[in-house]
């Protein structure tokens, strides 16, 4: 198994497996919503056209996951919906966390958007130490929910290593 040796490279496969497995707990119904949102949300002019997700995930390149991460919890807070949900992935959810049916899309979302401010700390331009205690905060949110959320997630972080060691 070979694991990525730098941030970018690390973060953009993490989000491409998010990427994954938040498409495979959409129904058919959700698909659908999703790919009607896609269709019609407004990404900014000077980025590359983005193929659909849910049927051309694995045709991103490193840069259309880190665009996505910013982009998807907008999008996801514009559907979904627990019919949007295979009803399976609901149930499994909904007792993982101790949590109403009706929250589990929340919960979701709420993976997208850790996933994001991990991000928009990782790349900042200038990093302070209160940078470093935000990046590693995000980055333990992460390990500890996105699991609980969605369970077959799981990755290295090696992030929290490299940050453990640098400060």
């Amino acid at each position: 198994m070979q694991t990525p040796q730098d941030i970018y490279h690390a973060t953009a496969g993490k989000i491409g497996r998010l990427l994954k497995l938040t498409c495979e707990l959409f129904s058919q119904e959700g698909e659908n919503d999703f790919i009607k949102i896609w269709k019609v949300f407004e990404k900014p002019k000077n980025w590359s056209r983005l193929p659909n997700p849910i049927s051309h995930h694995d045709s991103f390149m490193m840069s259309d996951y880190l665009q996505l991460a910013m982009i998807m919890p907008f999008i996801l807070q514009r559907f979904l919906k627990v019919t949007s949900l295979k009803n399976n992935n609901i149930i499994a959810i909904k007792i993982r966390l101790g949590i109403n049916t009706n929250l589990v899309p929340n919960f979701i979302i709420s993976c997208w958007v850790i996933v994001a401010k991990t991000m928009k700390v990782t790349f900042s331009n200038n990093f302070t130490s209160e940078d470093y205690t935000n990046l590693r905060k995000y980055l333990e949110e992460e390990l500890d929910f996105l699991p609980k959320v969605i369970y077959k997630f799981i990755y290295l972080n090696i992030i929290i290593i490299f940050i453990n060691i640098n400060i």
